[in-house]
């Protein structure tokens, strides 16, 4: 199988020094070796078709002899990929690169996709929209009867709560950024969604990581751009008719500790007809001050700012600003309405070293009010168990309980199972990030195996949950061979009215494809 390396451009968004650790990490790694119980072979299920699914599926199949394991990869979807299709900004189609090295690992003769079909139940995640065709569930408890082996890499299914700290978030008008992404790149739980961005011509984006910037450079990106990308039409119809023309940035901490990247700030200054409004001097020189203190990333990061946008402000017809150390409070409506109008927030002050990532903030006593016509709440994911898996989580820590993949739990038997990507470690980092956390993941799945620990059973797979299954098995289950008909039917689409793709946003139209 040939290597394969994460997208191209997200390996430039990781500190050279992590970086550096993560790659050598995966070098330290051992060549599969025989294992202590010969000939034995390793039936292995990865629950979610994201980057962490693939890549602990690549890693798994990439070292171990031909016919020695076997992945089968189950999604609830039609459709592959996960944020990698869902996710990613329509306007970065390189970081959609990886899909295609995706492919290859399914065309491995011992990689099977089980797509259209729901492991357990997510019941704490229930989106605003509901889907409109809803896949049968297998319980986990079927697959851990069939696999030596299932690996958890399912992500972030909702938004962090916080409607008891920000009031308002139910008015018209204020929408979760997640959703809004999911939106205009097609996810069928969000097609009702409907963002209101004709209500006027000021937006707030809450939030200083690189999905907030995704968000606002949608927003102020002539739609022109974007009817060559593979966003959605029913996105394009919306935003042609866009009417916000300023948008506010917003956290509530200091530019020192920021989690987006250079390259998404340098976009935003250089998006065409669209000026930055300048941060206070007074506010950036303690910053600039000290800059020989600043990680090289935080000094190009305070040098952007300070340099500006391309567009002179004055001759900007749209414009933006990052507001720092504003944390929400409320969204606010005008008396006898319920559509959103003003955003309110506390101001606050950074606590010790400024120039720290870690600094944290506390509240100074004084409020701002910003004019709001639409509203995004960008904050950060939340991640779930799967319904009879609840003892492995950690609500507080956000991802499941493990060490280095390996899941761990008080009183419960947790033998064979794993986790990868955000459900493991946390719903934050980059696709390189998570390619390295997956190898780590196969290769502890891979050492349990060459020890004996998991394998050597007469486990069968997807034909035993088949079997199992019976008459119960009465959904359309997707094949990799299926999924190709509906991405193929998705560029057919898209050339008729010049794009890459004009992607499928319901079940029920992807399925169709395959009647």
């Amino acid at each position: 199988m040939k290597r394969i390396w994460p997208c191209r451009y997200r390996l430039n968004t990781i500190f050279a020094n992590d970086f550096c650790e993560l790659r050598h990490l995966a070098e330290r790694q051992r060549q599969f070796s025989t294992p202590s119980n010969q000939g034995a072979k390793l039936r292995v299920a990865v629950v979610g078709s994201g980057p962490a699914g693939f890549y602990t599926a690549y890693r798994i199949l990439e070292k171990v002899p031909p016919g020695v394991a076997t992945v089968d990869m189950y999604e609830k979807l039609p459709v592959p990929y996960g944020l990698a299709r869902f996710g990613v900004a329509p306007d970065h189609p390189e970081v959609k690169n990886c899909q295609e090295k995706f492919e290859e690992v399914a065309q491995s003769p011992y990689f099977t996709f089980v797509g259209n079909t729901m492991v357990g139940a997510q019941p704490l995640a229930v989106p605003k929209q509901t889907p409109s065709f809803i896949p049968n569930h297998i319980p986990i408890s079927l697959l851990r009867k069939h696999y030596d082996a299932i690996v958890l890499s399912y992500g972030a299914d909702s938004d962090k709560n916080l409607s008891s700290s920000v009031r308002g978030l139910n008015l018209t008008g204020v929408y979760s950024a997640r959703a809004f992404v999911g939106w205009y790149n097609g996810h069928p739980e969000f097609q009702d969604l409907d963002p209101d961005v004709l209500a006027g011509e000021e937006a707030v984006v809450v939030g200083h990581g690189n999905v907030a910037l995704d968000v606002a450079r949608i927003l102020l990106t002539d739609v022109d751009v974007l009817r060559k990308t593979d966003i959605t039409e029913a996105a394009l119809v919306k935003l042609s008719e866009n009417k916000v023309n300023r948008v506010r940035i917003v956290g509530r901490r200091g530019p020192a500790q920021a989690s987006f990247t250079n390259k998404e700030v340098r976009e935003l200054m250089t998006l065409n007809g669209v000026g930055f409004i300048p941060l206070d001097e007074e506010f950036l020189s303690p910053f600039l001050v000290n800059s020989a203190k600043l990680a090289r990333t935080t000094k190009r990061l305070l040098q952007l700012l300070q340099k500006g946008s391309t567009t002179p402000t004055a001759d900007a017809k749209k414009h933006f600003s990052f507001d720092f150390l504003l944390s929400p409070a409320s969204f606010e409506a005008l008396e006898g309405s319920s559509h959103v109008a003003s955003a309110r927030f506390d101001v606050m002050e950074l606590q010790g070293d400024k120039l720290s990532k870690d600094t944290r903030v506390k509240r100074t006593g004084e409020v701002t009010e910003l004019p709001c016509n639409v509203g995004f709440m960008s904050v950060g994911y939340k991640t779930h168990p799967l319904a009879g898996l609840e003892d492995i989580y950690s609500d507080s820590a956000n991802h499941v309980n493990n060490e280095a993949g390996k899941v761990t739990g008080d009183g419960m038997d947790t033998k064979g199972l794993y986790s990868a990507g955000w459900i493991k470690r946390g719903p934050a980092g980059v696709i390189a990030e998570t390619m390295y956390d997956s190898f780590e993941t196969a290769a502890v799945i891979l050492n349990d195996f060459e020890v004996g620990e998991i394998g050597g059973s007469s486990c069968d797979g997807w034909e035993g949950v088949k079997a199992d299954l019976g008459d119960e098995l009465d959904w359309k289950v997707v094949s990799w061979s299926d999924w190709q008909k509906i991405d193929n039917a998705e560029k057919e689409r898209g050339s008729k009215i010049g794009k890459e793709r004009e992607k499928f946003t319901n079940q029920n139209d992807m399925l169709a494809v395959l009647e």
